[in-house]
């Protein structure tokens, strides 16, 4: 099905009608909001269907584009990439391609980067991306920095970040979220999206499970810290979570609907992102925690397993940890005392342990913004303490961990450590300091807040991880 938009100022989108709303809806759109921001979105076209990358020249012609930098790597380019190469050079374009080789993972990073420059024509109309994740995250911050526009080919249904303006990298060895812009033009084969390895499908759906806790911790970060927070945009993101949960069990078979179901659903979370500038509605606790696995195994030379398959398992434990927080009755005082013993100095020896080479970057961070403070942590224990009902309203909102890791079930992702593939050490550590990686605020600070963070990533490591 191909999308198309008109820019359109000042149309309003109502909450009580996105169950009717379709992605042409979003399209290219300003819209006012009762948030008090205008939304919009600078995408111009969506196509998810079957036999699409043959759409391919026509949208190149709508743009009039003809001179072609396609990039991928080398699975993508076999999946996707030489097929669309034969339907260029049989039209009436000027066709040049990156396909970047590697003996493990394509990483976004330097070198990277790089190549892609070395490469890259100077008279290039439009960069063309065949992939998923990386791929899609390289092209959009290049595009972003070199003003050449780009349209993204998704090669599996894996991530949230095909529509989003934000580009996670990896740049001195930490990963890092850097402004980029949207493709022209996403296009979804829904026979290359089904036949995807079945871990990016799964992947895919794990990132969309994220959902839950990413809104919920936005919805922490509005009551605690008077975070800017969209209703409209939560409840999109949410909506697209639930068709697409609701058609999970037939994702393992295959099934065209449950791909597009679980496609769109990637798209219209990026799209949110887009409405709000940043990754809110996205990303919170489990993606940090995805974050933290993925910089210490990169640290050691290991891969670690697919980005959203870890986003989902974390999804379990830090609904684990919101649903220990939920039965707290915490005390002003005692809360206070457990501020007052924080040894910044075991607390330094562990960021340059854990964090390595990016340290110097976390410590930064931590300085510039003072998250770690004890004025600031007391001004926000008081918030906590003060609205503590509305807390556990907010907390009891999200599937419960078992519902949570019964829903993974379906579709065969991992529940345990083992079935995950990644050693209890460095989950542990990153419970109690994923929260580092980014100004926040998730269920991770609230729990450091209280004071529990520590006893409860001990008391899972003795129950949960096991």
């Amino acid at each position: 099905m191909l999308y198309n938009c008109t820019w359109v100022i000042h149309m309003i989108l109502a909450r009580e009608n996105i169950s009717k709303y379709k992605i042409q809806d979003y399209l290219g759109r300003g819209f006012l909001c009762n948030c008090g921001r205008e939304h919009s979105v600078d995408i111009e076209k969506v196509v998810i269907e079957n036999g699409a990358i043959a759409k391919i020249p026509e949208i190149l012609i709508f743009f009039n584009f003809k001179k072609i930098f396609m990039v991928a790597d080398e699975n993508t380019y076999n999946v996707a990439g030489a097929g669309i190469e034969k339907i260029l050079r049989n039209g009436d374009f000027e066709l040049y391609k990156l396909v970047y080789i590697r003996e493990g993972n394509l990483v976004p990073d330097e070198k990277a980067m790089g190549e892609f420059i070395i490469n890259l024509p100077e008279t290039t109309d439009v960069i063309l991306a065949v992939g998923s994740g990386v791929i899609s995250d390289l092209c959009k911050f290049m595009s972003y920095k070199l003003k050449i526009p780009y349209i993204m080919v998704a090669t599996a249904p894996s991530m949230d970040g095909y529509a989003s303006t934000a580009a996670p990298l990896t740049i001195n060895g930490l990963k890092t979220t850097l402004s980029a812009t949207v493709p022209k033009a996403i296009i979804g084969d829904i026979d290359i999206l089904k036949n995807a390895p079945m871990d990016m499908i799964r992947a895919g759906f794990g990132d969309v499970i994220g959902k839950y806790s990413a809104i919920n911790d936005w919805k922490l970060g509005r009551l605690i810290n008077d975070e800017y927070y969209c209703e409209f945009v939560s409840d999109m993101v949410m909506y697209s979570v639930k068709k697409c949960v609701e058609t999970a069990d037939r994702l393992q078979k295959r099934d065209d609907s449950a791909i597009r179901n679980l496609m769109e659903c990637l798209l219209l979370t990026g799209i949110a992102m887009s409405y709000t500038g940043n990754s809110r509605p996205a990303s919170g606790s489990e993606h940090h925690l995805s974050h933290f696995i993925e910089m210490v195994y990169m640290f050691d030379g290991k891969e670690s397993p697919p980005h959203g398959i870890k986003v989902g398992f974390n999804t379990i434990a830090v609904n684990y940890i919101r649903e220990k927080i939920s039965e707290l009755n915490p005390d002003f005082s005692e809360v206070t005392k457990k501020a007052s013993e924080f040894d910044k100095n075991k607390w330094l020896e562990d960021v340059k342990r854990l964090f390595r080479v990016s340290a110097a970057e976390v410590i930064d961070l931590n300085e510039r913004e003072g998250i770690n403070s004890y004025d600031k942590r007391m001004k926000r224990v008081k918030r906590i303490i003060d609205r503590w009902n509305e807390i556990v309203e907010i907390l009891a909102e999200v599937p419960s961990y078992n519902e949570i890791r019964d829903i993974l079930r379906k579709i065969g992702a991992p529940v345990t450590l083992k079935e995950l593939g990644v050693d209890r050490e460095t989950v542990l550590n990153g419970l109690v300091y994923a929260k580092e990686i980014r100004n926040r605020y998730t269920v991770l600070q609230l729990a450091w807040d209280l004071g529990v963070l520590g006893d409860l990533a001990e008391e899972m490591g003795q129950k949960f991880y096991v």
